[in-house]
């Protein structure tokens, strides 16, 4: 079918819906669970550390297969490996749900991560082998929306099904959607693949490149444990050994014909301003939800529902935005558009530093969650498009892969990096008020600096819960403890506010700087 038969096929549209129901179930799980976590800790009676593991279960196996399932989508067909993928998602969601233990859990979130990477990476290359010339605006606007939706919304969606019906239903919601996709994905997904290059796996490739990000995905999944830290020896080998194996990668990718990845595709800057936007995104954006959920829950004292109703301020937006940005596209660039959507995140970043006013409330951080809603709704369709058309049209696969990789590794840092700042700025300022209350003795407040700190900045937000409150009850003090380690929570937020509004802001510069017109191939070589 040539572009012309192709644009005229109604079955495009059905496509572009089997793709997004994909799309939406994969990012949906990436926040969904988040306000599911006290439940299931309850139910199972698990450690923290074991509770974390249910989100970096899939975090984890999610970025480290998804250059893998993209480039085996190009060799043996995309709309193939997409329904695998919708498989293994959808038995993964049945077994979580199934789970008669954190263990089995945690191991079936893994296989959800593993059938996410593929729908993931292989929509974007389904919707640039689908449509043309301004269509594929469109539908990456569409794809654009879904993808910002999913992605803030799943809080809500979380909260209402965990307070209505139980923790469970948040994993067997995907089993009839995943059943529709799968159907629609069957008849209406035309099946395209790489015809010009050998049905070879590039075996090293696949090794070294599943090596690089895992170490270095679970090296900062890893880095903000309590024995642990930037400068372990266990981490600084993660990392070592992640930037190993990219040279390696690398190097022996330069010798193959048909490489797992082409590291000559970052010599297109547009491309690589199009993987830097991603990456900047989610260190900035996507890794703030976490923060913002806990400012929200357990500062300000909404409950899960109520929260993610709140979220509908940035997330809504993505709903028309979305199919705007894509069609703007086509009339004045993705460069604009990019770069123009992370500056207004950065300054709606920057403007969520009303939070350290003690007299500031929920009310106060509106503007910046509109503002921030407007940039979240624009910037996602034209990232994706500059990813797929700046390449060749047999290798969109690798190219939305490795894309979709830039996001994870920038959720993965971002919530790493923020958490470090975030926890030293709390233990810092807990242990300068502490020594500075007169009520308490001197020769208690270093275990009680050792008891609020080790809990972290979550329980500052919490007013102590879990930090072993118990033991400064009796205290003349107490009250002055629990409202320092509150204050020194909200006030630390402002430097992780700060640090995202940076991000995004040399995000916008770089990807205003590498992102040109005259890259565009519109996959043609």
């Amino acid at each position: 079918m040539n572009e012309t038969q192709a644009s005229l096929s109604p079955k495009r549209w059905f496509a572009l819906a089997a793709v997004c129901f994909g799309l939406f179930m994969a990012l949906l799980d990436v926040t969904i669970v988040n306000v599911a976590l006290p439940t299931i800790q309850e139910e199972f009676e698990t450690g923290f550390s074991d509770l974390e593991w249910v989100l970096n279960a899939y975090t984890l196996i999610f970025a480290v297969a998804l250059i893998t399932v993209a480039r085996l989508g190009d060799l043996f067909g995309r709309k193939k490996f997409f329904m695998i993928g919708l498989i293994v998602f959808s038995i993964g969601s049945l077994l979580c749900a199934l789970a008669p233990s954190i263990l089995f859990l945690n191991i079936s979130r893994g296989i959800q991560g593993l059938g996410a990477s593929a729908m993931m990476s292989l929509s974007m290359a389904i919707i640039s082998t689908t449509f043309f010339g301004k269509e594929r605006g469109i539908a990456f606007g569409v794809w654009g929306s879904v993808s910002g939706l999913a992605t803030a919304i799943g809080p809500l969606v979380g909260g209402v099904l965990v307070e209505k019906i139980n923790w469970e239903s948040i994993f067997y919601i995907n089993i009839p959607i995943g059943i529709i996709a799968l159907f629609m994905a069957f008849f209406y997904i035309k099946e395209t693949k790489d015809e010009e290059t050998a049905k070879t796996i590039d075996f090293w490739g696949l090794l070294l490149i599943t090596s690089a990000v895992f170490c270095l995905v679970y090296g900062l999944i890893e880095v903000n444990q309590p024995d642990l830290g930037w400068s372990s020896p266990e981490i600084l080998a993660l990392l070592a050994g992640s930037l190993i194996s990219f040279i390696v990668f690398i190097l022996v990718e330069l010798r193959l014909k048909v490489p797992m990845v082409n590291p000559r595709i970052f010599k297109n800057l547009s491309y690589s301003g199009a993987c830097i936007a991603a990456f900047s995104l989610s260190a900035g954006v996507y890794a703030l939800f976490f923060y913002l959920t806990l400012l929200l829950q357990n500062y300000y004292g909404y409950t899960a529902l109520e929260t993610g109703i709140r979220f509908i301020t940035i997330s809504g937006f993505a709903l028309f935005l979305g199919p705007i940005s894509g069609m703007l596209t086509n009339k004045v660039g993705t460069k604009p558009l990019i770069s123009g959507a992370l500056a207004i995140l950065s300054i709606a970043v920057f403007m969520m530093t009303v939070v350290s006013s003690e007299s500031e409330t929920w009310a106060a951080l509106i503007p910046a969650f509109l503002m921030a809603g407007i940039g979240n709704g624009i910037v996602n369709p034209p990232i994706s498009t500059t990813a797929v058309d700046t390449v060749p049209n047999r290798i969109v696969g690798m190219a939305s892969g490795v894309n979709n990789v830039s996001r994870q590794i920038g959720i993965a840092f971002g919530t790493a990096f923020l958490g470090a700042i975030l926890s030293n700025q709390y233990v810092n300022k807990i242990e300068t008020n502490i020594n500075a209350l007169s009520e308490i003795p001197e020769e208690a407040k270093q275990d009680i600096i050792d008891g609020v700190s080790s809990a972290g900045p979550i329980a500052g937000s919490q007013g102590l819960q879990g930090a072993g409150s118990e033991a400064y009850q009796n205290m003349p003090g107490f009250s002055k403890i629990q409202t320092i380690a509150e204050t020194a929570f909200v006030n630390s937020l402002d430097q992780v506010f700060i640090t995202s509004g940076v991000i995004l802001a040399l995000g916008a510069i770089l990807s205003f700087v590498f992102i040109r017109r005259k890259d565009f191939s519109h996959n043609e070589e």
